[in-house]
């Protein structure tokens, strides 16, 4: 029995996701037993990038983001782009959803442009984190601690600066999924 079974995480994203940063998390989640959701502004499929330019896969959105809240899962995965990041950061339902897990408590994964849905949400105040280091004004400018670090764990939150840190990114967020389970669901 996985670690993860019957553990629900949203990964949310739109076209211009950085396709690495979706794919290998889902596959690590995946693996560990959870069960992945792919939330999006639209149905249908997103298209994923390398390197903000060159387009590479499509990926099939599960749901979009408005018909679900936040109590529907246990945590959620928000992976990079700079056009995903920035497009996702502007959505009230983002943002709202963003806010109704850290009011849970729920763990929260971000890499890369990702924490600018964070800051965009009000909730970097505070806390210490990392992202692609174009972006640590904005988390300064928003009252966080930003660090050049691969992963920064930080409360229910853990995040990464770019796709070259994926390893050490995804054992850590599976370590902070699996912390977060409920004792009787351990």
């Amino acid at each position: 029995m996985s670690k993860l079974t019957d553990f629900h995480v949203a990964v949310l994203a739109t076209d211009g996701f950085e396709e690495s940063e979706l794919t290998e998390p889902v596959k690590a989640l995946r693996y560990a037993g959870a069960r992945v959701t792919i939330l999006s502004l639209k149905a249908g499929q997103i298209q994923g990038v390398r390197h903000d330019l060159d387009k590479t896969v499509k990926v099939n959105v599960d749901r979009v983001i408005r018909d679900y809240s936040a109590e529907e899962f246990d945590a959620v995965h928000l992976p990079g782009g700079t056009v995903n990041a920035d497009s996702m950061r502007m959505v009230p339902e983002v943002r709202a959803f963003l806010r109704e897990m850290q009011a849970a408590g729920k763990p929260l994964a971000a890499i890369c442009h990702a924490p600018w849905e964070l800051v965009s949400a009000g909730l970097v105040g505070g806390r210490t984190l990392t992202s692609y280091h174009t972006i640590q004004d904005d988390i300064c400018n928003a009252g966080g601690n930003w660090v050049d670090r691969e992963v920064v764990e930080d409360g229910n939150w853990v995040t990464s600066r770019q796709p070259g840190d994926l390893p050490a990114f995804n054992r850590a967020m599976l370590a902070l999924f699996s912390r977060s389970l409920a004792p009787n669901r351990a």
